[in-house]
C-alpha cells in the first residue's frame, strides 16, 4: 500500500504547475510545523545546535520557514523528474558561473557537490547538462519506487551508479576520463567511509568519499545548489579553499564541511534541517535526538 500511495502522489505531483505545488508544499510544512512533527522538531535541534548564538524567537522562525520550504521541496521533486532536461528552463541566473568555466578549461575531472539545499534534484540535473555525468545514488527505503528516481535523475543523460565499491571505481574511472562526477555531500555516511569533522562547530561524521577521489584522479571540485526563488530557482556555484585539496583526510573533511557551510548560510531557510545530521556522535557524547 505504501508503494502503491507513493506512486500514486508522485504521478499526480509531477502534473502540477510549480506555483501550486509550491503552495501545496508550503501547507504541508505548515501542517508539520503547528503539529510538532518528528521533523518539527529534529529541525529545532538542529538550529539550535548549529546557531546557538542566534536568539530564541528569531531561531524558530526560521525553523518554521525551514518546514514550509521541506514540504515545497517534497512537491517540486516530481515536477523536476517529469520534466528532466526541459526543468533547466525553471532556472533563471546562475551566479558564479566563471567557476564552472575554469574548472572545466583544466581539462580535469569534476567532482559536482550538491548539498540538501534548495532543489538539488535540478542541481543534478543541471550538472549533467554541461557534459558526460556520473552520479552516486543511494536507492530508496521503498523498492517500489527506484524505476521512477533513476528515470528522472537519468532524462539529462547522466550515468547513475551505486554507493558500492562498483559505484566508487566508475566515479573514479569517469574523473580520469576528464568528466563530471555528482554527489551529496552532506549524507552520514557508514562509520567505515566518515570521519568526525565540525560542521557549524558541531562534530559530524563526514564522508571521505570526495578526499578520497580528488587524491585518486586529481580532480577539481565545485558545489552547485539550485536555489528557490519567487519566479523558480537561481543556480549558486562555489568554489572550494585550498584546505580541501590537502593530503590529510581531516583537513580535507573539514574544509568540505565549511564549503557546505557558506552554501547554508546563503538560504539558510532552504537547507534541509530535517535530516537527523548528528545522529552518529563521536565516542562518550549522548544522543541528540530523541526516539519518536
Amino acid at each position: 500500500m505504501t508503494t502503491f500511495l507513493l506512486r500514486l502522489f508522485i504521478a499526480l505531483a509531477s502534473r502540477l504547475p510549480l506555483g501550486l505545488a509550491r503552495r501545496l508544499g508550503w501547507l504541508v510544512g505548515e501542517i508539520a510545523w503547528r503539529l510538532d512533527s518528528r521533523e518539527a522538531v529534529t529541525t529545532r535541534i538542529n538550529l539550535a545546535l548549529c546557531f546557538p548564538a542566534m536568539g530564541e524567537e528569531e531561531r524558530l522562525r526560521l525553523a518554521r520557514r525551514s518546514l514550509q520550504n521541506w514540504g515545497m521541496t517534497v512537491f517540486e521533486v516530481p515536477i523536476i523528474w517529469r520534466l528532466g532536461s526541459r526543468a533547466l528552463e525553471l532556472i533563471g541566473a546562475i551566479h558564479g558561473e566563471d567557476a564552472v568555466t575554469r574548472q572545466l578549461a583544466t581539462q580535469r575531472g569534476t567532482i559536482m557537490i550538491s548539498p540538501h539545499i534548495g532543489n538539488w534534484e535540478l542541481a543534478g540535473l543541471w550538472a549533467s547538462s554541461l557534459g558526460p555525468t556520473t552520479i552516486l545514488y543511494q536507492p530508496p527505503r521503498q523498492p517500489g519506487v527506484e524505476d521512477i528516481i533513476r528515470a528522472g535523475r537519468a532524462k539529462a543523460g547522466a550515468t547513475l551508479v551505486p554507493t558500492n565499491l562498483r559505484g566508487v571505481s566508475a566515479l573514479i574511472k569517469a574523473l580520469k576520463n576528464r568528466e563530471i562526477t555528482g554527489i551529496l555531500p552532506d549524507m552520514e555516511p557508514d562509520p567505515s567511509g566518515g570521519i568526525f569533522a565540525p560542521f557549524f562547530g558541531v562534530p559530524a561524521l563526514t564522508m571521505t568519499l570526495v578526499h578520497n577521489l580528488v587524491q585518486r584522479s586529481g580532480a577539481g571540485v565545485l558545489l552547485a545548489f539550485a536555489r528557490r526563488t519567487a519566479q523558480g530557482f537561481d543556480l549558486d556555484i562555489l568554489e572550494p579553499d585550498a584546505a580541501l585539496y590537502d593530503p590529510d583526510p581531516q583537513v580535507a573533511v573539514a574544509a568540505l564541511n565549511r564549503l557546505v557551510e557558506r552554501s547554508v548560510l546563503i538560504a539558510p531557510e532552504q537547507y534541509q534541517w530535517e535530516y537527523k545530521r548528528f545522529k552518529q556522535r563521536p565516542e562518550g557524547q549522548p544522543r541528540l535526538y530523541p526516539k519518536r
